[in-house]
């Protein structure tokens, strides 16, 4: 009887275990479909007011054509240089460029962006470039080899704002592009990044000239560089720079100074690729700055699995005991529990 108690009750815990597993995939389940139902009401939401954004933007364009004013969606820019020569292609996808106006103070010896009790950097205003059609210019220093340097300057001007708070009246982007370095030779990088910005803030003029140059890694070694998002902008020769959303701040608020104003300029859905040097016409193939499978789905699906291979390893411990039956004996008398008192 013993060793069918024991056997019975190794099944037992064999259903147990199957259950429970059973379970844990149905709940994950039940929780997969419904944050799917969820993404996709979120995404028909969100394509809606994309699409009704773009009716409204294309609208504003056929209106502003037909008059020979304003920019034609989307902001998309062909960069050429004096000879007439294309030498960078820019577009962003998802409207037109975009500032934040920020502040900094100090914490300790540290100058720091003024942040609310959430440590969220706090926004004073922000201003788009989607009233004027900027003029744009490219100067080349190079044959198109490695080395070769592609200098851009992006300018707005005449902009009037309905923002009270923050008014820009022009501003002038400027970015370097280099082939070859620094990172890989076999790669172009933005090696240099700044904006001047010609505005008001609360009625009072704020000019701002300030270095938006991103980092090009982790650190300053060479093993360290990095093509992602917060670092640096670069891809392998032939391919386009891509980004949702490609923000550029300074990166020394140091110099910026403590109780001063800067700026975070905005690509909203950045498309970039130097024309010289590049054997494809238009755009190649993306290069984006978020990697395929991110570090927070890679440690969620470690943990994830972790967890599961110990539960999975306990239920079957238990599953695995084994009863005393040392000083039984299958052929004798079974043992019998008087049940009265």
């Amino acid at each position: 009887k013993l060793i069918l108690l024991d056997s019975l009750l190794q099944e037992k815990m064999k259903d147990l275990l199957r259950g429970t597993l059973l379970c844990f995939v149905l709940i994950n389940g039940l929780k997969a479909e419904s944050l799917g139902d969820g993404l996709a009401e979120g995404q028909l939401k969100a394509k809606g007011l994309a699409e009704g954004q773009l009716k409204a933007k294309a609208d504003i364009a056929q209106d502003n054509s037909a008059t020979g004013e304003g920019f034609v969606y989307p902001y998309f820019f062909e960069i050429k240089d004096a000879s007439n020569a294309i030498r960078a292609r820019l577009n962003l996808t998802k409207g037109p460029f975009l500032l934040d106006l920020v502040k900094t103070t100090t914490t300790g010896n540290k100058v720091v962006y003024v942040k609310n009790e959430k440590k969220q950097i706090i926004l004073f205003g922000n201003s788009s470039f989607d009233q004027t059609a900027p003029t744009t210019s490219a100067v080349v220093t190079g044959n198109g080899a490695n080395g070769t340097k592609i200098d851009i300057t992006i300018a707005y001007d005449g902009m009037v704002a309905a923002n009270s708070t923050f008014i820009v009246q022009s501003a002038e982007i400027k970015l370097s592009i280099e082939l070859g370095g620094p990172s890989r030779m076999d790669y172009w990088n933005i090696t240099a990044a700044s904006i001047e910005v010609n505005s008001t803030v609360n009625s009072t003029e704020a000019n701002l000239s300030l270095d938006l140059t991103p980092k090009f890694g982790y650190s300053s070694r060479t093993a360290d560089f990095a093509c992602t998002t917060g670092f640096g902008i670069c891809a392998p020769l032939g391919l386009c720079w891509s980004c949702d959303d490609q923000v550029m701040k300074p990166n020394n608020l140091t110099a910026v100074g403590t109780g001063k104003l800067a700026v975070f300029l905005h690509f909203p859905g950045m498309v970039l690729q130097p024309a010289t040097g590049n054997t494809t016409t238009g755009f190649g193939y993306n290069w984006d700055c978020d990697p395929l499978i991110p570090i927070s789905l890679w440690v969620s699906l470690l943990v994830t699995l972790m967890l599961a291979s110990i539960l999975f390893w306990a239920l079957y411990m238990l599953s695995a005991l084994q009863t005393p039956n040392k000083f039984d004996d299958p052929k004798g008398p079974s043992i019998h529990v008087p049940q009265a008192e």
